[in-house]
C-alpha cells in the first residue's frame, strides 16, 4: 500500500528510496518524520525501498532489491531462475540492504548543502558504496556534485585521499559473510575514488522535473553477469508529480535500459485533527440543557452523554468543592481529546458550586493518570477564562464514590474487520499476501479480568505458494512460519484470560494464560513500574508450549521459558523511546534487545530494534542476529470520526530463530498504558482546555 500526504519541505528521492536523482545520491533529504516508499524497474534490478527522516540530519532507508528481475539468462532457451546463477552464469540474486544519509553543511547562499552518505551498511556488500555529495540551489535548477567509494569508484577519477592517512584504506575487502552486519573494515577503503553528479530543473506549474545523472558506477557487476552490456555513465528521465506525495519518473539509464520508479511519502509528524465529538453539546446550535425540568439528575446526563461521546465515567466523588470523576477513554487517539472532551461535558452539567475537578483517567481498565482542572468564572468572557488543567501520570482509586455508573458484568463486544498480511523476501516469491476476516471478541469480567480471543478466516490467501521451508541449527521457535501460514490460514490467533492490577499507585501487574499468539499457548506475567518520570521499569515470565500448525488447541512437544527484565525511556529528544529487553529467549539464548521508536501524540510510530545473544552469527545463519522495522499507523488520521484504531507490524528481513520473544507480551503494560505517559499528557495540555 502507498500512503501519500503533501510536505512542504521534502526531498524527491532516487531509485534506491532516498534523496537523489534518478541512480545517484545527492545531499538532499526531507523534513524530519517523512516517510517514503519506492518501487524502481529496470533491468539492472527491481528496488523495493522504505524511507524515513528520524532526524532533522538522518536519512535512512531499508530495501530489497531483485537482481536481474526479467530472469534474464546467457543460454539461449533458459531463464535464470533463482539458484541457477552457477550454472548459467547469470544474475539471480537477492539482496537486503540499509542506507543512512548525514547532513554535514547546511545551503546557504555561498555554500551547498553537504552530506555523507553508506549506501549498504547491513547488506551483503552487493551495493556497497560510500559517499559525500554537495548540492546547491538556482532558482528552479538544482545541481548536485559528489565522490564516492566502492561501486561509486568504478569510474576513478582520482586517488583515494584517505589512504595518505593510513595505507590500510587502499585495500577494500569483498567477503561480506552472512550479511546483517557492519563492514566496517570496507567502508570509504578502495584504491580510487569517483565522481558523480547531476541537475534536476523543476518546472512547478506542471508539477514536472527534467533530471539528468552522470554515475560513478560502472555496474560492473551486472555486465559480468549478462544482465546488461556495457554501461553509459549518462542517464536522462523526467518525474511527474502524479498527486500530492505520488511521483512518477521515466528514464533512459546508462544508455541500455528504461526505469520506472514510483514513490511515495507522507508526513508521520503531522497534527492530529480535533473532530467534532457525538452525544448532547457536540453541536454548538444544540438547545442548552434545563435543569428545570421533572426529574432532572445532571450526573446521569452527563454519564449518558459521556458514553454517546466516546467516553466511561464509571464513578464520582464531591469533596467541598471538587469533583472527583474516573474516566475511560474508549474512541480518542489523544488522551488530551478525551479529557478535553470530559470537561466540556462537566461544565454542561455540573452545579455552579463545582469549582475544582480531578479527572482520573485510565488504560487497560487501569487507574493511570490525573488531570487537575480549576473551573474559571461563569461570569468572564472566554478570553479571560486561561486556566490551564495540570497533568500528571500518576492515579489513586477515588476512595468514597457517592456516584457510580452500574455496570453489568460481564460485558463485551465483537469486532469484524479485513485484515491484511504480507509475507515479504522470498527468494521466489517476494511478496505474498493474505486477507482475511478479523472476529475478534473482548469481555470484562469486573475486577481486572478479561477475557480476549480471535479468530482469523481466511478470504484469499497466496501463502500456499511459499514452498522453502525453515531451516535452523536452533530450536525451530519461529522457522516453521511456512507450516502455520498454510496449514492454520485459518484458525484462532489467540484466546486468552487476563487479570490486570495495581499493587501501587505506580505500580501495574498483568497475569495472563491461554493461546497467547499464533505459534504459542502458555501462562505468563509482568510487571511495570512506571513513576512519573521519563524512565519505567518492567519484569516478564512466560512458560510457553508451540501450538499445532493448524492454529486449533492442539500443542506440539516444544516447550520453553522465556523472560526479560524491561527498561523504557520516553526520552526528550525528537520523540524517541528507547527500550532494552535483557533476559532469555524462546530458542534458550540469552541476550538483549534494544528498541528505538520515533512517536507522535496522532498514534504514528516508526522504529527499528536488534538483538544479540548468546547464539554465533554462523549458528543464527544468514543476517547474522535479529533484527527489523517496526511500524504503527493510527486509523485515526485517514478516518472521519474518532478512533482508538491502529494497524502494528513488524518488518524482518529474514525470519530465524535466535533472539525472538513472544508476540505482543513482553512490554504490553508499556505499550498499553503509554498514551497516558506524563510527557504525552504535558505536551497536550493547551489541547485539554474545553471550549477552545
Amino acid at each position: 500500500m502507498l500512503l501519500c500526504a503533501s510536505s512542504s519541505g521534502f526531498a524527491q528521492v532516487n531509485d534506491f528510496g532516498v534523496g537523489g536523482i534518478l541512480d545517484i545520491p545527492t545531499s538532499r533529504m526531507s523534513e524530519e518524520g517523512t516517510l517514503t516508499t519506492t518501487y524502481s524497474r529496470k533491468d539492472v534490478a527491481d528496488i523495493y525501498a522504505i524511507g524515513y527522516q528520524p532526524l532533522p540530519r538522518l536519512e535512512a532507508s531499508f530495501r530489497y532489491t531483485i537482481f536481474n528481475a526479467r530472469k534474464k539468462s546467457p543460454v539461449p532457451g533458459t531463464s535464470c531462475e533463482f539458484g541457477s546463477s552457477e550454472a548459467l552464469g547469470c544474475d539471480d540474486n537477492r539482496d537486503r540492504s540499509f542506507e543512512l544519509k548525514y547532513r554535514l553543511v547546511d545551503e546557504s547562499y555561498y555554500l551547498p548543502e553537504v552530506s555523507v552518505g553508506i549506501r549498504d551498511l547491513l547488506g551483503t556488500g552487493q551495493w556497497a558504496g560510500e559517499y559525500v555529495a554537495a548540492s546547491k540551489r538556482f532558482g528552479n535548477l538544482d545541481a548536485s556534485l559528489g565522490i564516492g567509494w566502492g561501486r561509486f569508484g568504478e569510474r576513478a577519477v582520482a586517488k583515494n585521499p584517505l589512504s595518505s592517512l593510513d595505507d590500510r584504506f587502499a585495500v577494500r575487502p569483498s567477503d561480506f559473510g552472512l550479511g546483517g552486519t557492519i563492514a566496517s573494515d570496507a567502508l570509504f577503503r578502495g584504491k580510487s575514488i569517483g565522481l558523480f553528479g547531476g541537475i534536476r530543473y523543476t518546472i512547478p506549474e506542471r508539477r514536472l522535473a527534467l533530471v539528468a545523472a552522470y554515475n560513478s558506477d560502472s555496474y560492473a557487476r551486472e555486465s559480468a553477469l549478462n544482465t546488461i552490456p556495457d554501461a553509459d555513465p549518462v542517464s536522462v528521465g523526467v518525474e511527474w508529480e502524479a498527486s500530492p506525495g505520488v511521483t512518477l519518473a521515466l528514464s533512459r539509464q546508462q544508455g541500455n535500459q528504461w526505469a520506472l520508479r514510483l514513490s511515495a511519502r507522507l508526513d508521520t509528524a503531522v497534527d492530529a485533527p480535533r473532530k467534532r465529538p457525538e452525544g448532547f453539546g457536540s453541536d454548538p446550535s444544540t438547545t442548552a440543557v434545563s435543569r428545570d425540568d421533572p426529574g432532572w439528575d445532571w450526573w446521569l446526563r452527563m454519564a449518558a452523554d459521556a458514553e454517546d461521546s466516546g467516553l466511561l465515567i464509571r464513578e464520582t466523588a464531591t469533596i467541598k468543592n471538587t469533583l472527583q470523576v474516573r474516566y475511560a477513554n474508549r474512541a480518542y487517539q489523544l488522551e488530551a481529546d478525551a479529557v478535553r472532551r470530559s470537561l466540556e461535558l462537566i461544565d454542561l452539567y455540573a452545579p455552579p458550586e463545582i469549582e475544582r475537578v480531578e479527572l482520573i483517567g485510565e488504560a487497560l481498565g487501569l487507574t493511570t493518570h490525573t488531570v487537575s482542572y480549576q473551573r474559571p468564572d461563569s461570569r468572564l468572557p472566554t478570553v479571560l477564562r486561561v486556566n490551564l488543567p495540570e497533568a500528571a501520570s500518576i492515579a489513586d482509586e477515588i476512595e468514597s464514590p457517592d456516584r457510580k455508573r452500574a455496570f453489568r458484568y460481564p460485558n463485551g463486544q465483537f469486532n469484524l474487520g479485513l485484515n491484511a498480511r504480507a509475507y515479504l523476501f522470498d527468494p521466489d516469491f517476494p511478496l505474498l499476501y493474505q486477507i482475511a476476516l478479523k472476529i475478534r471478541g473482548d469481555s470484562d469480567l469486573g475486577n481486572g479480568w478479561g477475557f480476549s480471543g480471535t479468530w482469523s478466516q481466511a478470504l484469499k490467501s497466496q501463502f500456499d505458494r511459499i514452498s522453502r521451508e525453515g531451516s535452523s541449527l536452533l530450536p525451530p521457535v519461529r522457522t516453521e512460519l511456512k507450516k502455520y501460514l498454510q496449514e492454520g490460514e485459518s484458525g484462532i490467533d489467540e484466546l486468552y484470560l487476563v487479570k490486570r492490577g495495581k499493587l501501587s499507585s505506580n505500580v501495574f501487574y498483568q497475569a495472563y494464560g491461554g493461546i497467547l499468539e499464533e505459534m504459542y499457548s502458555g501462562v505468563g506475567a509482568e510487571i511495570l513500574w512506571r513513576p512519573d518520570s521519563p524512565v519505567a521499569f518492567g519484569v516478564s515470565l512466560n512458560g510457553v508450549v508451540q501450538r499445532e500448525f493448524e492454529k486449533l488447541f492442539g500443542v506440539r512437544d516444544l516447550k520453553t521459558v522465556t523472560g526479560h527484565a524491561s527498561l523504557y525511556w520516553a526520552t526528550p529528544f525528537h520523540n524517541f523511546d528507547v527500550t532494552v529487553h535483557a533476559g532469555r529467549y524462546l530458542a534458550g539464548d540469552v541476550g538483549a534487545t534494544i528498541e528505538v521508536q520515533k512517536r507522535f501524540a496522532n498514534g504514528w510510530s516508526v522504529g527499528a530494534f536488534a538483538t544479540l545473544t548468546d547464539v554465533p552469527f554462523s549458528v543464527f545463519g544468514e543476517g547474522s542476529f535479529d533484527k527489523g522495522l517496526i511500524f504503527n499507523i493510527p486509523f485515526d488520521l485517514y478516518s472521519p470520526r474518532n478512533t482508538r484504531g491502529s494497524y502494528r507490524t513488524i518488518l524482518r528481513s529474514i525470519n530465524r530463530d535466535g533472539g525472538r520473544m513472544l508476540d505482543n507480551w513482553p512490554g504490553s503494560l508499556w505499550e498499553g498504558l503509554r498514551r497516558t505517559h506524563g510527557d504525552r499528557l504535558r505536551e497536550s495540555v493547551p489541547r485539554m482546555m474545553p471550549g477552545e
